[in-house]
C-alpha cells in the first residue's frame, strides 16, 4: 500500500475491506459445506445456505469486526483470519468432489502462509483433523488412512512457524516478549481481557 500511495489511508482500507469480505466469502462456504455434510444433512435441509449466510452476516457486520478495516498499522490478525479459513475451506473441499489433490494443496499453502502471518495458525491443522472427525468419518483409523497426506502436509507447516519462532519474537509489543511487562502480569492480564471480549461478542456496547 504505501509503495502505491504512500500515506494515503484509502488504499489501506480498500485492502483490508477486500481482506474482510473475502474472509466472510470463505467463512460462508466453510458453515454451507459443514451443513451439507452427512451427519447435519437431514437435519438442516435446504436451509443450509440461508444459515450460512446468516452466519456469515452477523459475523461480517458484528462491531468487534471494525478494526479489520479501520486499523492501518499492520495486518497480520486479518491475514490470520483470511488464511486459517481458507485452509479449513479447502480441506473441506479436498474431501469430495473433483481436484482433490489441488484442494488439498490449496489448504497446505494456505496454512503455512498463515504460519507466517501469526502464532495462532498453529492450532489450524488440528481444527481441520477435529473437523474432519465430526463431519466426515466416525472412524479415526479410516479418517487417518484416507487423509493422512493432507495431515501430514499442514503438520510439516508448523516447521515454518518453529523456524520464524526460533529467530526470536515475532515482536516486542505483544506477548510474553514485552519490554515493560514481564511473563506473569502479563498472562494474568490476558483473562480480565478475554472476558471482556466474550462480554462484547454478545453486547458490543459502547
Amino acid at each position: 500500500n504505501y509503495a502505491l500511495g504512500g500515506l494515503d489511508v484509502a488504499g489501506y482500507h480498500a485492502v483490508n475491506l477486500a481482506v474482510h469480505v473475502i474472509a466472510a466469502l470463505l467463512l460462508l462456504g466453510v458453515v454451507r459445506r459443514t451443513l451439507r455434510s452427512a451427519p447435519l444433512r437431514r437435519r438442516v435441509g435446504r436451509a443450509d445456505l440461508p444459515l450460512a449466510l446468516a452466519v456469515a452476516l452477523l459475523w461480517a457486520l458484528h462491531p468487534l469486526q471494525t478494526e479489520s478495516v479501520t486499523y492501518v498499522v499492520q495486518r497480520a490478525e486479518s491475514m490470520v483470519g483470511l488464511l486459517y479459513l481458507l485452509t479449513l475451506y479447502c480441506a473441506i473441499r479436498s474431501a469430495a468432489g473433483r481436484r482433490r489433490a489441488a484442494w488439498a494443496a490449496g489448504a497446505v499453502a494456505a496454512c503455512a502462509a498463515g504460519m507466517a502471518a501469526k502464532e495462532v495458525m498453529a492450532t489450524a491443522p488440528l481444527v481441520v483433523l477435529v473437523h474432519d472427525r465430526l463431519f466426515l468419518h466416525r472412524s479415526w483409523r479410516r479418517l487417518l488412512r484416507r487423509r493422512w497426506a493432507l495431515y501430514a502436509g499442514l503438520a510439516a507447516t508448523w516447521g515454518i512457524l518453529a523456524a520464524l519462532l526460533a529467530r526470536g519474537p515475532r515482536t516486542l509489543s505483544a506477548g510474553f516478549a514485552m519490554e515493560d511487562v514481564t511473563v506473569w502480569p502479563y498472562a494474568r492480564s490476558q483473562f480480565g481481557v478475554i472476558l471482556h471480549y466474550l462480554r462484547m461478542v454478545f453486547w458490543p456496547h459502547p
